[in-house]
């Protein structure tokens, strides 16, 4: 899959713009805090529907902007699709190939992206919702039907989190609750599980490849739907969740579940979170993200791989071998940067090149 075009308006400090994408590299370049993130986040919005740096929707549109509009063109073996997203008054609109598109399933259809920044880091040093977004997000891009179970789990967790709050809780609501997020939580857990096995082997392999040593790293979930089918994992959750029936009642909220489980990253026997060193964290993000494309690129769609401000994060010579990485695997590569050279030590032919400068976007 391949981004063609891009096209914004009302988007943050961003001039409106119509942007080529159609190369396998495309350069933002400039210097700092002129638009090359937020010409990113444009692209990454489109794609995912979420803001890439935790900003809420609304804080994406552009100073007294009363809309935004953003639009991409993606290309995936000759068939080119078109999105279009639009904010106005707190509503989002959204089109696909020119109709208006309801179905959310439909919008992200062959659509990945992957995405790099410097914040990431705290994939490994911060908390375990950290963790769990990143494996639920490698989760939707190997298969976006995993969405539809994060979301059911969550509305569950909704209901049963607002009957502990209630004066008087239902047993018998509890109950019924319980046993759906068990059978929920089972199947997410799951999906968590099988997506960190198959990922660990290319982890390892592309930490060994960035660092240019050989690298022994873990993946593990920590979770209490212990087991190794669904109906284990299920039967483990009803047990925890009965033992927590009286804590929960008395502390008036949810105690146990998928929702508090934590990916476990170890790097040479260690715990990644504890003695990992500054460098080393970003090759294991980065690693994680590689494994994610690689993952998706299995079933046939390989993602876009976004990446933010690389020249401040990768020296030259971990940068050389994640281009060279990238390149290999076939994606397509849009990369924010203050210093090109550091990105590709030359020119590239097969690069669009485009220059940053105080919200304007000049391609040349």
């Amino acid at each position: 899959m391949r981004f063609t075009r891009l096209v914004a308006r009302g988007f943050r400090n961003l001039e409106p713009f119509d942007l080529p994408l159609d190369a396998p590299f495309v350069v933002l370049h400039g210097e700092n805090a002129q638009g090359k993130t937020n010409t990113l986040e444009a692209l990454w919005y489109a794609t995912t529907l979420r803001p890439l740096r935790g900003h809420r929707p609304a804080e994406l549109l552009g100073w007294d902007a009363p809309l935004m509009e953003v639009a991409v063109w993606s290309d995936r073996d000759g068939i080119v699709r078109h999105r279009r997203v639009q904010l106005e008054g707190g509503q989002r609109g959204l089109t696909l190939d020119g109709k208006r598109c309801n179905d959310l399933s439909a919008w992200f259809e062959d659509l990945r992206a992957i995405a790099f920044t410097p914040a990431d880091g705290e994939v490994i040093m911060g908390g375990p919702e950290l963790r769990r977004r990143w494996v639920d997000r490698a989760a939707f891009t190997a298969r976006p039907a995993h969405l539809d179970i994060v979301r059911a789990y969550q509305r569950a967790l909704v209901n049963k989190a607002a009957t502990l709050r209630a004066d008087r809780p239902d047993p018998t609501v509890l109950d019924v609750l319980d046993e759906q997020l068990a059978s929920l939580g089972a199947r997410l857990t799951a999906r968590r599980a099988d997506l960190l096995a198959e990922l660990a082997p290319h982890v390892r392999q592309m930490v060994s490849t960035l660092a240019g040593q050989p690298s022994d790293v873990t993946l593990a979930l920590r979770t209490a739907a212990r087991g190794t089918s669904v109906d284990e994992r299920a039967a483990a959750l009803r047990e925890a969740f009965g033992a927590a029936r009286r804590a929960e009642l008395r502390r008036r909220r949810t105690l146990v579940g998928p929702q508090i489980d934590d990916v476990v990253v170890r790097l040479q026997g260690q715990l990644a979170r504890r003695y990992a060193s500054r460098g080393q964290v970003r090759t294991l993000v980065l690693a994680l993200k590689l494994a994610e494309l690689v993952a998706a690129r299995e079933r046939g769609v390989v993602p876009v791989f976004l990446l933010d401000d690389l020249s401040s994060e990768l020296d030259r010579a971990r940068t050389g071998r994640l281009v060279g990485l990238l390149g290999d695997l076939g994606a397509q590569v849009v990369v924010t940067t203050t210093d090109p050279e550091h990105v590709t030590g030359d020119r590239r032919a097969d690069a669009v090149w485009v220059e940053v400068r105080d919200g304007r976007l000049v391609t040349g």
